[in-house]
């Protein structure tokens, strides 16, 4: 029998039972069968254990602001042919005290390799802004295997809020000297609250484009008050446009006494009508003709006068045009309305102003 030549430093022996290896390279020597030493490269199979292997992905994003979340894909694998189920969870933790630590959820909670798995972290406006670690866990029916922990942390950001329009003016088109109203939201985020200085105050910032007589804006706030309020949840205010039209001054009279000078004329032909027949007809002309004259002087104030209404524009009037209005809001310490990622872009409406109606 032929004797290894390997030295005791050279000869490992690589038992795969409870660990997989990943990719590395080993040397080994063959007993009996060779006289030099081989070496070769394994291939890679996770991370894991006997029954199966569990990788993840890095935390996307791995930096969140409070009340932001991030997550991990996990991959599930089989190893030597399993086939049975593998239960997964996770955990976060931190090295420092916290308030509101994240919380992770992997849904599918189990699986059957091969397979895939989300694990979702979820933070609060009120998570301490520290550095917190991700640790995923698989349990087949015999091993558990931990993947290494991922890194999350959450950042320290100034609360602020948004505005967005919940509901469009309407009527979106006016002639000029009405109005039109909309509903505007103020949502709190990174946990904003309203000081006790004083709460939101909303008001058009700008009106595009710009016009000598041009659409006033107003806002209405909940229960009288003078602001909104926001205690962690979002409130709304009613937005109201206005915009300068012809106003109403009064009526006109107007004397018509030459048309009612006619009325007494059937009258005086009657009674001539009435003095050519006989003494028997009279009486009835008579009597006509008396009917016809009170007729008369019934409806000679009516026709005597007529009315008319007045308008005038002290002020001009609002131009036809469309108006786009952009919608701000400050707080009692001067905090100004921040629309920030997905709503990056600020709070608008719209109404058209046509040509005022004709009276």
């Amino acid at each position: 029998m032929l004797r290894s030549q390997c030295s005791d430093s050279q000869v490992k022996l690589w038992t795969i039972r409870n660990v997989a290896l990943r990719l590395s390279t080993v040397t080994l020597c063959a007993l009996g069968l060779f006289v030099a030493c081989s070496t070769f490269t394994l291939s890679a199979l996770g991370q894991g254990t006997s029954e199966f292997t569990l990788t993840t992905t890095s935390l996307d994003p791995d930096a969140v602001a409070p009340g932001g979340g991030s997550s991990s894909i996990i991959t599930v694998n089989p190893v030597n042919g399993f086939s049975g189920s593998v239960a997964l969870s996770c955990a976060v933790t931190s090295s420092q005290p916290t308030t509101a630590t994240p919380t992770c959820v992997v849904s599918p909670a189990s699986v059957t390799p091969s397979a895939t798995a989300t694990a979702t972290i979820s933070t609060t406006g009120q998570t301490t802004t520290v550095g917190y670690n991700v640790t995923i866990t698989g349990t087949g029916p015999s091993t558990t295997y931990s993947a290494p922990p991922l890194s999350l942390t959450v950042l320290a950001v100034t609360p602020a809020f948004t505005i967005t329009v919940q509901r469009t003016v309407a009527p979106s088109s006016v002639p000029a000297g009405s109005g039109a109203q909309g509903i505007v939201s103020v949502n709190p985020i990174n946990g904003y609250m309203t000081p006790a200085s004083g709460g939101v105050t909303l008001s058009c910032s700008s009106i595009s484009p710009l016009v000598t007589i041009a659409p006033v804006c107003s806002f209405s706030y909940p229960q009288g008050q003078t602001s909104l309020v926001l205690n962690g949840t979002a409130a709304t205010s009613t937005l109201t446009i206005n915009t300068f039209g012809p106003v109403a001054t009064g009526a006109a009279v107007r004397p018509r006494n030459f048309y009612a000078l006619w009325l007494p004329l059937p009258f005086l032909g009657l009674l001539g009508l009435g003095a050519a027949t006989t003494s028997r007809n009279r009486r009835i002309w008579g009597i006509l003709g008396l009917f016809v004259f009170s007729a008369s002087l019934l409806l000679l104030p009516a026709c005597n006068t007529t009315t008319a209404t007045s308008t005038s524009t002290p002020d001009g009037t609002t131009p036809a045009n469309s108006y786009t209005f952009t919608i701000v809001g400050v707080d009692g310490e001067g905090v100004v309305s921040s629309n920030t990622g997905t709503n990056s872009a600020a709070a608008t409406v719209t109404l058209s102003v046509t040509k005022p109606t004709s009276h």
